[in-house]
């Protein structure tokens, strides 16, 4: 019963032209610099503080570690941080 479904998705995902990150809720990383980050795909934020910002995502955590760290803005399925990053590191 699993396998029909994943293939069913499979199948729409690629009919109606969705991307791989979309479609599978990959966490998608836009870094703009070494000051700038838009994360997509993101849960939840776990831990925040001017040098580490822990965020949980589907596939795992994301740690970004630096100075000056702010979350400039956030939505349901987007957030902006801002800061000198030192560090962004996938755990699992």
């Amino acid at each position: 019963m699993k396998e029909t479904y994943i293939r069913f998705r499979e199948g729409l995902m690629s009919t109606l032209e969705v991307p791989p990150d979309l479609a599978s809720q990959e966490p998608l990383l836009t870094i703009t610099g070494d000051s700038g980050l838009c994360i997509e795909n993101y849960k939840s934020i776990q831990s925040y503080s001017q040098e580490c910002i822990r965020i949980l995502t589907r596939k795992g955590k994301i740690r970004i570690s630096g100075c000056a760290l702010r979350i400039q803005y956030y939505t349901s399925d987007e957030m902006g941080v801002s800061g000198h990053f030192k560090e962004i590191v996938f755990e699992p």
